[in-house]
C-alpha cells in the first residue's frame, strides 16, 4: 500500500528499534493503549501482543479497513483524531502512542496533554527538530513553556530516516510526555502572557510587553529576552500583575 503524501504518511519499518520502543512502553504498567495513526499496523501488531486493551484511531479509510481485516478483534476508529470527542472513547489510565504525521503532530499532542484523559505517560514519534523544541530547557520556546504547564517531556531516542518507508527528509525522535504535578491557576492568562512575550523573540521582554498591563511590573525581568525566562518566571510576572 502506497503512502499518501497528502496525509503526511511515512510508515515505520525498523523491527529492532520497534521492539525497543514497545519494551519502553511496557514499562509504564498500564493495560490500555490508544494508538494514533497506526498506518499499516507495524506497531499495532506488537501492541496487541503486549497490552490487553488496544484501540487504534486511523483517519485513512483504506488503512482502517485493512487493519480490520488483519486484526478483527482490534477496536478501530476511522476518524481524524483532531475531530474526535474523547469522551466515551478513552478509558481511565490509558496511554497514548503514535508515530505521528509531522504536519499535525503538535495539535495532536496538545489535544492529549491538555485533556482530562492525560493521566499516564504517553509516547510519540515526531520530527527531531520539533522534539527538541518540546524539551524544557534554556533557550525556552513557546512550545516548551506551554507544554511544561501540563507535562514533563523527555527525548528517548533519535530515529534515522532509514526507519521509515518512504524515507522522510528529516530525522525523527521518540519523546515521552509525563503528567506533571504543577497546580497552576489562570492557565489561559499565563499562555497569553507567554505568547505576548515572544512577539519579537530577539527583543527583551519589556519591549514585547510594552502597552500591556505587564509593562511596568517586570522588575528584574525587564532586560531578559523571552527565551531566558522559565515557566516559573512567567508565573511570577503574572502574579505581580494581579
Amino acid at each position: 500500500m502506497e503512502a499518501k503524501r497528502s496525509l503526511g504518511q511515512n510508515f515505520f519499518i525498523n523491527r529492532n528499534l520497534g521492539e525497543y520502543i514497545i519494551n519502553t512502553l511496557k514499562q509504564i504498567g498500564t493495560d490500555t493503549v490508544i494508538e494514533i495513526g497506526p498506518g499499516m499496523g507495524f506497531f499495532t501488531e506488537k501492541l496487541l501482543k503486549s497490552f490487553p486493551k488496544v484501540s487504534a484511531i486511523e483517519k485513512d479509510t483504506q488503512l482502517a479497513n485493512s487493519l480490520r481485516e488483519s486484526y478483527p478483534n482490534l477496536n478501530i476508529i476511522n476518524e481524524d483524531f483532531l475531530d474526535i470527542d474523547l469522551n466515551g472513547i478513552v478509558e481511565k489510565d490509558s496511554m497514548f502512542f503514535g508515530s505521528l504525521p509531522f504536519n499535525v503532530s503538535k495539535p495532536i499532542i496538545a489535544k492529549i496533554i491538555e485533556s482530562k484523559y492525560f493521566t499516564r505517560p504517553s509516547f510519540f514519534i515526531v520530527q527531531k527538530e520539533v522534539a527538541e523544541k518540546y524539551l524544557y530547557k534554556e533557550p525556552y520556546s513557546v512550545l516548551s513553556l506551554n507544554t511544561a504547564i501540563y507535562a514533563q517531556c523527555k527525548k528517548i531516542v533519535d530515529i534515522s530516516p532509514d526507519s521509515f518507508k518512504p524515507k522522510p527528509n528529516v530525522h525523527s525522535s521518540l519523546i515521552s510526555f509525563t503528567p506533571n504535578s504543577r497546580n497552576i491557576d489562570s492557565v489561559e492568562d499565563i499562555k497569553q502572557l507567554i505568547k505576548l512575550s515572544f512577539r519579537q523573540p530577539r527583543k527583551n521582554i519589556h519591549n514585547n510587553l510594552r502597552g500591556t498591563k505587564y509593562e511596568n511590573i517586570l522588575g528584574k525581568y525587564s532586560t531578559f529576552r523571552p527565551q531566558q525566562l522559565s515557566l516559573d518566571d512567567y508565573i511570577q510576572i503574572y502574579k505581580y500583575s494581579l
